[in-house]
């Protein structure tokens, strides 16, 4: 008989030959009886014996039984807590935003705000789900009130959590709060928050996770009431959710929590009516809300949750990453047949396209012809050993308005004059972070100079309007050079998601390489994670510093960054990158499931150095380590002493590679199915197969299986 993979498969290929009406168990010599045990009780508690993994071993999966009983707790606990609520409603992230419609009385007092969300992962940092703005100064003012998601960990987007911001109108300081842990992408969550005057509280799912009494009084003042909006699924400054929400709620008292549980609970007590301001359901949202940039509504999502479909006695064949892990490339038992197996590793040839930005007399461009090629035959000479070659093509790009800009590689243009001082931003081109990195020195501009037809360097910041806009006029100054106005179109300066965003460069055919400087003068790269939303995208690629590249003792920079974007960490990873001493990524030993997810890399601390570590105290107690990897290109340690990969690495470039960048190679090739087929229960009339899929989900033409 032949077995033929059809699109409709989704998870696995199960073969069942039932001429009776019952199951057997899987004939093999030697199983103990704790095994037998175990495979009774797993078929006593899953319904569908024909449909039960046996345990195999060791595998970094947890057992089925646990998993579909999670599922069916989770399941079970939406639908009592979570009936029917009407539509959900998913924002792509990218504009369709909605604002409520005018007449609407927002409460300027106390207030409280719910709604069920499922937010995906990879949100970037803040991100705005909903929030009160001050519409008379939408660029420059952070009065109201925020619920977002917020990274708190200094490493990138790491350790994301719910948080509420509030700033009243006679507030000197924004106050956030946050949630205890981390959010769960796309999983449905409750979420609330209360202001009563005084205290500020967040709720997730009934529990209070985060309170504070840093501000008092009425968020703002009748006076202000008519520039005050409400927004749900992002803000002005593109912070937008990417996610789905349900059932709005907005009150003007702040609710006790057992009141927030209760209506979680689908409960609606008759005595919260009237001070209900909103019950939003998303039946008919155009009857209270608009549409902010696009002209379209969130689209509705299918099943929110107490309507998922019921999955009882399906094989669960996903191949989980551990905890410290994002994707099946972080799958022990993946990763090891791809160290095992050559096939999985042969050449493969990779696209990548250097961006590279002359003026419009064709000249002074960012790098030159020498730094290209001396930097592409170093990529080779790196990767090559591991069966991964590059393909260079150079895209020319002729503007003047962009080749005489600073380029801020690390800085988001929304952190430029939100009251804080972000050493990422901090540059003269920027006004020190728009004045907010300068202490003890306040501007003192003269009325007579304010808008005289000269950029005055005293008059040139925010409360002066940028001397009345002379600082940033090209008809009176060389705005390269003094315009450090954010929302000016003159402006000295871009962050690297606006360079992109003008460039629009197609970023599934390639490796984007794009150069851009930093304010911290040693960061030479940056790049996007394979399991980033932007990986394929035109805002994904790796950006480096134009002085790294292709000069003489800084070309492994870049392949340093290309290693982040085949799926890479740093070999400190665990070390120095965690967020506490039970960060499920703390490494004491090698591992494929902590640290950098390669047990061929000894655990280390950052350290830059071509040797091992001076004994020292360390966060976790650590003191010694020894034959660490500094000779690896993820370590810190620079060109004279890196000049490998290990095997783990190289089969994690390789996994990515099939999963993640197949549209970058010239020969696009179906993924391997990296898991052979296993045998699940046999009879004398029956056998159950268990199939895995090709790695990257995506089913091919074949050749057929005999069995």
């Amino acid at each position: 008989m032949k077995l033929w993979t059809s699109p409709w498969v989704s998870c696995l290929v199960i073969l069942i030959l039932c001429f009776g009406s019952e199951c057997g168990t899987v004939r093999r010599n030697g199983r103990s009886k704790r095994e037998l045990v175990r495979i009774r009780e797993a078929r006593a508690t899953i319904p569908g014996a024909c449909a039960t993994r046996l345990p195999r071993g060791k595998r970094s999966l947890p057992g089925l039984e646990r998993r579909v009983l999670r599922q069916r707790r989770r399941s079970s606990h939406a639908e009592e807590n979570s009936p029917e609520r009407g539509k959900a409603v998913y924002f792509t992230g990218r504009g369709d935003q909605l604002r409520l419609k005018p007449g609407v009385e927002i409460p300027r007092g106390n207030f409280t705000l719910e709604m069920w969300i499922k937010p995906e992962g990879g949100q970037r940092s803040p991100t705005v789900i909903a929030g009160l703005y001050d519409k008379c100064f939408y660029a420059s003012s952070d009065r109201g009130w925020l619920l977002g998601i917020q990274a708190v960990s200094e490493y990138g987007n790491r350790d994301p959590r719910f948080f509420f911001s509030l700033k009243t109108d006679r507030a000197h300081k924004v106050t956030s709060i946050h949630a205890n842990v981390r959010y769960v992408p796309n999983q449905w969550a409750h979420v609330a928050i209360t202001y009563d005057g005084v205290y500020m509280k967040l709720f997730v799912n009934g529990a209070q996770v985060g309170v504070s009494r840093e501000q008092s009084g009425d968020v703002f003042s009748h006076l202000t009431k008519k520039c005050k909006v409400l927004m749900i699924g992002g803000n002005a400054l593109n912070h937008n959710y990417r996610g789905a929400v349900e059932k709005v709620g907005l009150w003007k008292q702040a609710r006790r929590q057992r009141y927030i549980i209760r209506d979680m609970q689908g409960h609606e007590d008759p005595g919260d009516l009237p001070h209900l301001v909103i019950r939003e359901t998303f039946e008919h949202p155009g009857r209270k809300w608009l549409t902010v940039k696009d002209g379209s509504f969130p689209q509705v999502e299918k099943g929110g949750p107490g309507r998922h479909g019921n999955t009882e006695g399906l094989l669960d064949t996903t191949l989980e990453p551990p905890a410290c892990g994002q994707t099946v490339c972080d799958n022990v038992d993946v990763i090891k047949n791809y160290n095992l197996l050559w096939t999985l590793r042969r050449p493969k040839k990779v696209r990548y396209r250097v961006v590279n930005i002359w003026d419009d007399a064709k000249k002074r461009p960012t790098v030159s012809d020498n730094q290209i090629i001396l930097q592409h035959q170093k990529l080779n000479d790196a990767f090559s050993p591991y069966n991964i070659s590059w393909e260079l093509s150079i895209h020319n790009v002729t503007s003047s308005s962009l080749r005489d800009r600073l380029i801020l590689a690390n800085c988001d243009i929304g952190k430029i004059g939100n009251d804080e001082c972000d050493p990422e931003c901090n540059h003269p081109l920027t006004g020190f972070d728009a004045g907010d990195c300068v202490f003890g020195h306040p501007n003192n501009c003269p009325n007579h100079k304010l808008g005289n037809g000269v950029c005055d360097p005293e008059c040139n910041c925010d409360n002066y309007f940028y001397d009345n806009g002379d600082c940033c006029n090209p008809n009176v100054t060389d705005v390269t050079k003094t315009c450090i106005n954010s929302s000016s179109p003159h402006k000295a300066f871009l962050d690297m998601k606006e360079l992109k965003e003008i460039l629009r460069l197609d970023g599934s055919t390639h490796l984007n390489v794009f150069f851009a400087n930093s304010s911290d003068e040693d960061l030479a790269g940056v790049a996007t994670w394979p399991w980033d939303k932007e990986a394929l995208t035109h805002l994904g690629g790796i950006v480096l510093n134009p002085s790294f590249y292709g000069t003489f003792g800084h070309t492994d920079t870049m392949v340093h960054e290309v290693g982040h974007s085949l799926g890479l960490y740093h070999v400190f990873r665990g070390v120095s990158e965690i967020d506490s001493c039970n960060d499920a990524c703390l490494e004491t030993e090698p591992s494929m499931e902590t640290g950098d997810l390669c047990a061929d890399t000894n655990p280390t601390p950052k350290y830059k150095e071509c040797n091992d570590p001076e004994p020292g105290n360390e966060t976790c107690g650590h003191q010694h380590f020894t034959h660490t990897p500094f000779n690896n290109y993820m370590s810190y340690t620079d060109d004279a002493c890196t000049n490998s990969f290990t095997l783990n690495q190289m089969a994690r470039m390789h996994c990515y590679l099939d999963l993640i960048y197949q549209t970058w190679q010239p020969a696009i090739k179906p993924p391997p199915v990296v898991m052979a087929p296993q045998v699940v229960e046999q009879h004398h009339n029956s056998v159950t197969f268990e199939w895995f899929p090709p790695i990257s989900g995506h089913f091919y033409d074949r050749s057929g299986i005999s069995v």
